[in-house]
């Protein structure tokens, strides 16, 4: 079982306390901002004027206080885009976060945003703007990225075919309001991450902040009803190829679930809360970055050999 194959990750960490977040007010404030006036940057592969077939469309969701911009600068998947033949669209939430079902905090306090509707109506636009194979529409994310992208695919499986999230465990609330079809999920977290920790968080009164990585990977084999006996469950500890980067990579894979989707995990032992082959280059101490794998072309060579799903009508009911 995949409780007994992470144990020995899990053995390595000292337990973290619980840790509540404030209460959210009942009635938020609703961000108005038209569809039309948010910002995001697309990039277009280049290939040859007769070729008209349609292209898988790669949403890339920053994390808190971030934009598109910089994590396009940052994250570098054009390049693997281009040889993969996939768009990519760079979108920036309201206040630079997004809204996974909880609110977004800003100075002046909590706004609602409807992200899922935005990045629904961005889909429908790109659509109509590229050829965008519209059964191979994915989004990834990093942080507070990863959670809204977990959080599409929740919530709008009908768009949104795969999800990558990188450092960002599921949040409890957005577990509750969860589709049930099945869904390929790759998910890299690290063990160290002081931000959003490996560990479930609950409050005092026992609400389900966090699901953990553990609970995280559970949830996801649950909704694609993944065969998880030892014989089907393949573990792999990734070559360290960079010694000085304080951390290795295990990978487990499962394989063989509903309506040929998969779960991918790879597990930083010793990483921050980084994404893997790009260092960000700030003050505060994010922890570890693992260079022993690049997070951007494997989520993209993961995405670009999911079988193609049946066709669906993007933003459909």
């Amino acid at each position: 079982m995949i409780k007994y194959l992470l144990i020995g990750l899990l053995m390595l960490l000292p337990l973290a306390a619980v840790s509540a977040q404030p209460a959210i007010p009942t009635r938020p404030p609703m961000d108005e901002t038209p569809f039309e006036d948010r910002v995001y940057e697309v990039f277009v592969p280049e290939r040859d004027e007769d070729d008209d077939s349609l292209m898988p469309l790669l949403f890339v969701l920053h994390g808190a206080s971030g934009s598109g911009h910089r994590t396009r600068e940052w994250l570098g998947f054009d390049e693997p885009a281009q040889a993969a033949g996939f768009i990519v669209v760079y979108p920036t939430g309201i206040a630079n976060n997004w809204d996974f079902g909880g609110g977004i905090r800003t100075q002046d306090g909590i706004i609602l945003s409807d992200d899922v509707s935005y990045l629904v109506w961005l889909a429908e636009q790109l659509a109509d703007e590229y050829p965008v194979d519209t059964t191979r529409i994915y989004a990834t994310g990093m942080s507070n990225g990863a959670q809204m992208a977990y959080y599409l695919a929740c919530q709008a499986p009908e768009t949104f075919a795969a999800v990558a999230g990188v450092a960002a465990p599921l949040s409890g609330s957005t577990a509750t309001r969860c589709a049930t079809s099945p869904i390929p999920v790759l998910i890299i977290n690290g063990t160290l991450d002081r931000i959003l920790l490996w560990q479930p968080q609950t409050t005092a009164d026992g609400r389900v902040i966090s699901l953990g990585t553990l609970g995280t990977i559970e949830f996801w084999a649950r909704r694609s009803q993944c065969n998880v006996e030892d014989d089907a469950v393949i573990v792999d500890n990734l070559p360290d190829t960079d010694p000085d980067d304080e951390s290795t990579v295990r990978h487990i894979a499962l394989n063989e679930c509903a309506n040929g989707t998969n779960v991918q995990f790879y597990g930083v032992i010793g990483g921050g809360h980084t994404w893997p082959g790009h260092p960000l280059d700030i003050e505060f101490d994010l922890g570890p970055t693992n260079m022993d794998i690049d997070a951007t072309a494997l989520i993209i060579d993961w995405l670009q050999g999911l079988p193609a799903p049946e066709a669906a009508e993007v933003g459909s009911d």
